[in-house]
């Protein structure tokens, strides 16, 4: 992997990571979600986000 596909492959994983955080807060600030399936949720968005790592990590071989 050259530099700039490492730049460019950082940069993508730090958007991604700012999306996730965005649907953390949405999750934890919204009153209508139960204690129970915050945690359910939060479970979901690291599988998500260390398979969106993933993908991109893969992209640069």
């Amino acid at each position: 992997m050259t530099f700039a596909q490492k730049t460019e492959a950082l940069g993508s994983i730090a958007t991604i990571e700012h999306i996730i955080r965005k649907f953390r807060e949405l999750i934890d600030t919204d009153s209508s979600i139960p204690p129970e399936l915050r945690g359910a949720l939060h479970a979901i968005l690291d599988e998500h986000l260390i398979d969106a790592k993933k993908r991109v990590l893969s992209r640069g071989h």
